[in-house]
């Protein structure tokens, strides 16, 4: 299913990208060059900040140029794909199965000897008729192969295998009781649908696509553009793919083969047809790495790995590397390229929808098949008593294979190969171990108190919550993170005049906080566009959190039963319960309670800023507040995580993140019960000066949510980091002796009222979590509401940019682009409107017309300075010279609307002398703007001249 996914998603994209060439003609390279963007020596974050400034003009220079191809144009195209790959699948078996290489059984078996074992072994299979038989007699191998699809499966004897029965019937039946595996597990629809997909994008897709891409690169060399980072990635990218998806196929195909081989031994299979002459080792290890790397392109395993698995089932239900490492590659791409094809179509976006939709594809993959995979692991290690995994291993190299896709994409770079900062990658070292170890102890947890006939209701809350967790993270790196990774971070001091505009106030008071906040408050943004975290979070704590809320078992827990049936030395396990909660509670309880009286002693003390009269909307009152409130509910949080880490036996992790979340849930309630009674203890007001309960006001203040979203999300990750910090002190102090865990006895005293307690919390933290995502989704703006604004602020809060020598042809390209793509209009429009004010002019003097025909100037004059308002959103011009005779223009024609604002205003109130020097001052800002715009005239024919155009 992971491959059938990455197949349509990476499909959606090459088409879209098709259907740019191909039918829209969008020229997003001009726009570009417009902007002042020297593709041949800019790094990303220069790009990046270029394009930023001028946000405004480079959204319409987009909406105008580089329109997407209609929706329906790569949609269609997709579905014909789902067609021809439809159409294949049904016509494989039908090619298989003809006439001219196959003959029916009947044909040969005349005795019915072969169909008569053929029922004997469907009916030990379990399946309900024999499927449709056909021999290949030329066909010398004793195998067999089945095609089809589940519901109407064929199965091909080679004629080698029609051979064997005479003199080895166990062996043929051996063959068929394997065959038959296939079909009783599904494997058939499953495998031909995903090949047969991928057979179509392969010879449908992927070829016009790089041919798309191959002349973009010719067309390159001829112009002498060095633009050769995405059109080579794009290539990496399809090698890529494909390599994966071999991969992937080759070791699902292995795994099933030695599912089919154990379900063939269970149902009576003499386990001497595997015993086949194993090849000799490799000599010498570079040999033995070779013949390693040579297997995993295998789609059968080796024998003597067949025969290991009837034995010993371990390797059945271990967690690989392998299918670690494509899985995160998977997921990257699934993201990545859905949120490409979906971009398009989502014009000024934040990103919100599109990144969430992508990332809840991606990270869904993610958690179904690693999750699935830990938790039958440790299932098997409970059952069969052995070591549950820790899932670190897993983690690693799912994080490998994440941060792997993610270098393919090219995620956190625009025209660089490689992002500017390579170390964020080792992030997903991180998130991925992270994902991984809270699942196995999860699984773990659950594994051992679970009482119902079937775990899958605790398996699927566990996916659940992890796929929340992972879209976060996906939906980050998307979004920030992207940008982040090529190298742009705010300024500090730009940061800090920001939030001065933002929160206004005595700021000299509060130097130190304000610098604290300017650090602190960028991290803040990149988190915000998260509404889904606090339901993210409330699920990593409140999964665990319910393993206590059921009774423990007084016997043997139901779903054990078929399991001990399924696993091979698998026994009922002991019954087991959890580590005692009480004092994690106790701990994040205090912990919270102390939070309490931080708020408190810093409302109460002078010199935070919190006290004097209480000053209403958004000030520096406020933000003063919200910075004290995320340091007391952070630091009481990540105290209680560190000694309930410190404390914990087993199930580390969960219990550190319970203590902290619960902290931060009861210091959270102080605060906005602080809040709700503000004004009615005069020495803890903040806001307001009267004892009136204002719920309304605390739900829509939109920061509020914002900074506890980012205390939750800050003190998820201390409390893995402080997990994980704790569990590596502890092992390395106990590495040189081996001490096991103690594992608790079955306790049958836990009290109803505090299981019902912890259920009260459960459901009351995913309560209060649903309704704060719901919030912030609905507060959450999905389309740039100012592009203009954004402009600005990261005008002011980014890098400044030293200037660069652009050569002379790259700069005569640029003008030209500027020029083409609506300067020269805007130019035109200045020169027009001055005519038609000079037009005015003379017609007044040489008519001798009433001072009232002035008045015909109006129109005229708004459109002038309509004119400027359209100059200042457009670009800059991409020479020192020329912009600076465009800005003079920009202000010299804005000064002249004004004057004759005033001029018709003093004409209105019949102050004819002042009207008259005023239309004077008017007309000399107006030719000085006709002067200035034919400078720049000139100063662009200079500059495309100097640049050979």
């Amino acid at each position: 299913m992971l491959l059938a996914v990455l197949v349509l998603v990476t499909s959606a994209l090459m088409l879209t990208y098709m259907a740019y060439w191909w039918v829209s003609k969008a020229d997003s390279y001009s726009c570009n060059l417009a902007a002042g963007v020297d593709f041949d020596h800019m790094s990303d974050l220069e790009l990046l900040v270029t394009r930023s400034s001028q946000s405004v003009a480079y959204v319409n220079c987009q909406l105008r140029y580089a329109q997407p191809p209609p929706w329906w144009v790569p949609a269609s195209w997709l579905a014909l794909l789902v067609v021809a790959a439809v159409a294949l699948f049904f016509w494989l078996p039908v090619w298989k199965a003809r006439r001219s290489r196959v003959v029916p059984l009947a044909s040969i078996d005349h005795d019915r000897g072969i169909q008569a074992v053929l029922e004997e072994v469907v009916a030990v299979a379990g399946l309900a008729r024999v499927p449709r038989v056909v021999v290949d007699p030329a066909a010398s191998s004793v195998g067999a192969v089945l095609f089809g699809r589940n519901g109407r499966p064929v199965l091909c004897l080679h004629g080698g295998l029609l051979a064997l029965r005479s003199r080895d019937a166990a062996g043929f039946r051996a063959v068929l009781l394997h065959e038959f595996a296939h079909v009783r597990n599904g494997d058939i629809t499953l495998v031909y649908a995903t090949v047969a997909l991928w057979r179509v994008f392969l010879f449908l897709v992927a070829p016009p696509y790089l041919v798309g891409v191959v002349m973009y690169l010719v067309g390159q060399a001829r112009s002498g553009d060095s633009l050769w980072a995405v059109p080579s990635r794009s290539i990496l990218q399809v090698l890529f793919l494909v390599a994966l998806v071999y991969l992937a196929r080759s070791d699902v195909l292995r795994s099933r083969e030695i599912h089919a081989d154990r379900a063939a031994v269970r149902w009576g299979a003499d386990s001497r047809g595997w015993h086949v002459p194993a090849s000799p080792t490799p000599e010498g290890m570079l040999r033995r790495r070779l013949a390693s790397f040579a297997e995993l392109w295998r789609t059968h395993p080796r024998w003597e790995l067949r025969r290991g698995a009837l034995t010993d089932p371990g390797p059945v239900y271990a967690v690989p590397a392998l299918p670690m490492f494509l899985t995160g590659a998977a997921a990257v791409l699934i993201n990545s390229q859905l949120a490409l094809a979906l971009q398009p179509y989502t014009p000024q976006m934040i990103g919100a929808l599109t990144s969430q939709a992508a990332a809840l594809a991606a990270a869904g993959t993610v958690a179904g098949v690693v999750g699935i995979t830990l938790w039958r692991a440790v299932i098997h290690a409970v059952l069969t008593g052995g070591r549950p995994p820790s899932g670190l291993r897993a983690g690693l190299w799912l994080g490998t294979g994440v941060g792997v896709g993610t270098l393919i994409m090219g995620h956190g770079t625009i025209e660089q190969f490689f992002p500017s900062r390579n170390a964020l990658l080792l992030l997903f070292l991180l998130g991925g171990p992270a994902f991984t170890w809270w699942t196995a102890q999860v699984a773990q947890l659950w594994v051992t108190v679970w009482r119902g006939r079937t775990i899958r209701l605790a398996l699927a809350a566990s996916l659940a919550a992890g796929w929340l967790a992972l879209a976060q993270w996906f939906a980050w790196w998307h979004g920030r993170g992207a940008v982040i990774g090529t190298g742009w971070w705010y300024e500090t001091e730009g940061m800090r005049q920001r939030l001065e505009q933002l929160y206004p106030g005595p700021a000299g008071d509060h130097e130190t906080m304000l610098s604290g906040v300017s650090v602190v408050f960028p991290v803040l943004l990149n988190t915000n566009a998260l509404p889904l975290a606090a339901a993210a979070v409330a699920a990593l704590w409140v999964v665990p959190l319910a393993a206590w809320v059921p009774r423990p078992a007084s016997a043997a827990r139901p779903w054990t039963h078929g399991a001990v049936l399924d696993i091979e030395g698998a026994v009922e396990p002991s019954l087991q319960s959890p580590p005692r909660l009480r004092g994690v509670l106790l701990t994040g309880l205090l912990c919270g309670v102390g939070c309490w009286v931080a708020v408190v002693a810093v409302v109460a003390y002078p010199r935070t800023g919190l006290t004097g009269p209480p000053v209403q909307g958004t000030n520096l009152q406020g933000l003063l507040f919200l910075a004290w409130m995320y340091v007391a509910l952070t630091v009481s949080a990540v105290t209680a995580g560190a000694i309930a880490a410190g404390r914990a036996r087993r199930y580390r992790p969960l219990m550190t993140l319970i203590a902290a979340q619960v902290a931060a849930l009861v210091g959270t309630i102080g605060v906005v019960v602080l809040l709700l009674f503000d004004g009615c203890i005069d020495e803890l007001s903040v806001f307001s000066s009267s004892c009136v309960r204002r719920p309304a006001w605390l739900r829509d203040w939109l920061d509020l949510h914002i900074v506890l979203d980012f205390t939750l999300m800050t003190t998820t990750v201390a409390s893995f980091a402080v997990a994980a910090a704790v569990s590596g002190i502890r092992r390395a102090r106990a590495s040189h002796r081996l001490r096991p865990v103690a594992v608790g006895p079955l306790r049958r005293d836990r009290p109803t009222g505090r299981r019902g307690l912890v259920a009260v919390v459960c459901v009351a933290a995913l309560a209060v979590s649903a309704a704060e995502a719901a919030y912030r989704q609905n507060r959450t703006p999905q389309k740039v509401a100012n592009v203009r604004a954004v402009q600005e602020e990261v005008q002011q809060v980014s890098t400044r940019l030293k200037a660069r020598v652009v050569a002379p042809h790259t700069k005569a390209r640029q003008v030209d682009a500027w020029s083409d793509l609506g300067g020269e209009d805007l130019l035109a429009r200045f020169r027009r409107e001055r005519g038609r004010l000079i037009e005015i002019e003379r017609a007044f003097v040489e008519g001798k017309e009433q001072p009232s025909y002035l008045f015909r100037l109006r129109p005229v004059c708004e459109r002038f300075g309509r004119t400027a308002i359209d100059a200042y959103a457009y670009f800059r011009i991409p020479d020192a010279r020329g912009q600076a005779l465009w800005q003079q223009l920009i202000l010299d024609a804005a000064e002249s609307t004004l004057q004759c604002r005033k001029a018709l205003d003093h004409l209105s109130a019949n102050r004819l002398k002042q009207a008259g020097s005023t239309f004077v001052s008017s007309f000399k800002k107006a030719n000085t703007a006709y002067k200035s715009s034919n400078a720049i005239a000139s100063r662009i024919v200079d500059v495309k001249r100097a640049g050979g155009l």
